[in-house]
């Protein structure tokens, strides 16, 4: 009889055992999980809001650097841009003693993008030449990004070095900001 009695005790058991854990499965489980969903998710928006507030709390400063860059944009009349763009770089390498031996401006337009005067410029001359036109265009106020450089030797003591480079100039336009 004892063994009897374990024998239903264990059943028992592991009734209560499986109804746990269909209990956990198909109960609590369900219920809990978009509980937690919604938790995260207050979370994130308390996040949102924090953010919003430091925004809010910066706004004169943020307005104050969007007019600065809207005034370093290129202008929007593409051969006004193209003209000042092309002026730049013969400052800069007027400066720096760098020989410009080719350039080619491009118009790159993207939807809901700003448009953007990409550059594509050759030229030769020693290291610091190369440098320092390099220091120029990083320097200048006006909205370019050097994209892409290369510079190569063109004798055997690398004295004489060729850079090609790729730069991007930002127009902001009105609907832009």
């Amino acid at each position: 009889m004892a063994a009897n009695k374990r024998e239903r005790l264990l059943l028992i058991g592991a009734i209560v055992v499986l109804l746990i854990f269909a209990g956990d499965r198909f109960l609590f489980s369900p219920i809990l999980g978009p509980i937690k969903a919604r938790n995260q998710r207050i979370a994130e928006l308390k996040q949102m809001i924090e953010n919003g507030k430091m925004l809010q709390g910066r706004k004169d400063a943020i307005n104050e650097r969007w007019a600065e860059m809207r005034q370093r944009s290129l202008p929007t009349d593409e051969s006004a841009a193209e003209n000042l763009v092309l002026n730049s770089v013969g400052t800069w390498a007027r400066t720096s003693r760098l020989n410009v031996t080719d350039m080619k401006p491009r118009w790159v337009t993207e939807e809901d993008m700003p448009d953007k005067l990409e550059v594509r410029l050759s030229a030769t001359g020693d290291l610091a030449a190369i440098s320092r036109f390099l220091y120029e265009m990083e320097a200048d106020p006006k909205a370019l990004k050097l994209e892409d450089v290369a510079i190569q030797a063109r004798d055997e003591k690398s004295t004489q070095l060729t850079l090609e480079s790729r730069f991007t100039g930002l127009v902001l336009k009105e609907g832009n900001g």
